[in-house]
């Protein structure tokens, strides 16, 4: 499979993962005004986000950028 991320995709990928990251962490410790289920349900959902960035930049391919016919890695057609 060809890489389709590259180059500015990647880095506003990795600063959103680590975006959602902090927020991850931040919604444990702090509960951000959520109680209970509801809280975990938001810290598990950006987590996951998180990782789903951090993959796509680690493979360099993203299956939404597929789907839409994307390929943001210069140099490769």
């Amino acid at each position: 499979m060809e890489p389709n991320v590259g180059g500015t995709d990647r880095t506003v990928r990795v600063v959103l993962g680590v975006l959602a990251l902090l927020s991850s962490m931040a919604v444990v410790v702090y509960g951000g005004g959520l109680t209970g289920d509801l809280q975990t349900v938001v810290a598990g959902a950006t987590l996951v986000f998180a990782a789903v960035m951090f993959v796509t930049v680690g493979i360099r391919r993203c299956p939404i950028n597929a789907l839409l016919g994307r390929n943001t890695c210069h140099g490769r057609e």
